[in-house]
């Protein structure tokens, strides 16, 4: 016998848990209940949108912001190695890349730099002018906690306060399509959450099927006619609807663009881990023309406080594969498309090494952005290896909202101000 099926239904669980759980996805977090009552006040829609239309920036249509978090935080200092410091081997001990290791890269403040050994196809498209190098990121007042600074660094508010992300508040000003911003994995992070607006979530996986709900063909068009908004409907059984019909855009926009694609060759004999699956499916996505300006990728496990020689090298050796397999998909003006990999984490390491092998929570560290737009070089100062703080970590020297300034600027087509407030580009993009 036929049934005709209600949001009750589905709201109340009674059609199964990956319904729920793909509804769940779809909403993400609510950004305007988060940290209520903390008393900061995001950049509203109308003043963002306001700013962003009354100046003239270059827009370039054709760059991807593609946003790859590296969760833990990842070790700066041993990524990026000052191999023939004493300072840094004094500090380092047997945590220290060996001079004969590190990839030379050049030289800043009479630093002799090089890269981490597993970073051989960074290397490479370093050497090609496509890699740039932001030295001592950081913020005023670090925070030590993984939880609180990745919330100051996604919502470039150094108070913690703000409950949106600079995309998300980004997203407020720039209109109401869910594909403008897709993050591959079942989370949404704060970074794609705005007041009003947000990002999607994707499935890291390049089957087109796992990109939309699971259910036979009646399960699948009685949810869609659930979905539907009606007019005067109650605002949040409205904003509940509009989230499942999103759902099913997102899903099947995405599961269409990656049956029309295959998977980028492998250029690098390395494993890529998840985060190579992750970027498979955007460089899936962004050949097929799918209109997002923002994605997002992740990669975990960054926190090393032992044995990090092994465990930081098997991470970067992840990246390295999947950065260089992605790269490999876009070679220079390929069809007018240039995505820009953004790579950060939450905070670097302590300049000393501790008993165990490691390192523990630290403050300064890099940034590393990867594409065929980018200007390659290096880009800020070098933090001071011998002039630590007052508890003996780094002093940053670049303020990682300029790292967003440049992307807003130069990708998004946008005044940085409305977003991240008054800070210059650093001019990685050109």
């Amino acid at each position: 016998m036929s049934r005709s099926f209600t949001r009750r239904d589905f709201l109340s669980g009674s059609l199964g848990v990956g319904a729920a759980g793909a509804l769940h996805t779809a909403l993400g977090p609510v950004p305007s209940l988060a940290r209520s009552g903390s008393g900061a006040k995001a950049p509203t829609a109308a003043t963002a949108g306001k700013g962003a239309a009354s100046k003239s920036h270059k827009s370039t249509p054709e760059r991807t912001l593609v946003l790859c978090t590296l969760y833990g935080g990842n070790d700066g200092l041993n990524t990026v190695v000052p191999y023939e410091s004493s300072a840094y081997r004094s500090l380092r001990g047997g945590v220290a890349i060996g001079e004969d290791q590190a990839q030379p890269i050049g030289t800043v403040d009479n630093f002799k730099l090089g890269l981490h050994p597993a970073l051989v196809g960074m290397k490479g498209l370093w050497d090609a002018g496509q890699v740039a190098i932001v030295l001592g990121v950081g913020y005023p007042n670090p925070n030590y906690s993984h939880f609180q600074s990745m919330e100051i660094m996604m919502s470039a508010d150094p108070t913690g306060d703000l409950p949106s992300g600079w995309i998300g508040r980004w997203l407020d000003a720039s209109g109401a399509s869910p594909t403008r911003a897709l993050s591959v994995g079942s989370q949404l992070p704060q970074v794609f959450a705005g007041m009003s607006q947000q990002g999607s979530t994707l499935a890291d996986s390049t089957n087109p099927g796992t990109q939309q709900p699971d259910g036979d063909p009646y399960f699948i068009s009685s949810f869609s006619e659930c979905e539907h908004t009606y007019h005067r409907e109650p605002g949040l059984q409205a904003a509940i609807a509009q989230t499942g019909t999103d759902l099913l855009v997102v899903g099947a926009k995405a599961a269409s663009a990656l049956t029309s694609q295959k998977p980028p060759n492998a250029v690098s004999p390395n494993d890529p881990g998840d985060i190579g699956n992750q970027l498979d499916v955007v460089a899936e996505l962004i050949k097929a023309g799918l209109p997002t300006k923002a994605y997002g990728v992740s990669e975990s496990s960054f926190d090393t406080h032992a044995g990090e020689l092994e465990a930081q090298a098997e991470l970067l050796s992840q990246l390295d594969a999947g950065v260089t397999n992605f790269m490999g998909a876009f070679p220079s003006g390929y069809r007018g498309l240039s995505p820009v990999i953004v790579m950060f984490s939450e905070f670097g390491r302590r300049p000393e090494s501790n008993a165990s092998g490691g390192t523990d929570h630290g403050s300064a560290n890099i940034v590393i952005v990867v594409g065929p737009s980018v200007k390659g070089g290096f880009y800020g100062d070098m933090q001071s290896l011998t002039r630590l703080d007052d508890l003996g970590n780094f002093r940053y020297t670049t303020d990682i909202r300029r790292v967003y300034a440049t992307v807003l600027a130069e990708i998004m087509g946008v005044d940085p101000k409305d977003f991240v407030g008054p800070f210059a580009p650093l001019g990685f993009l050109g």
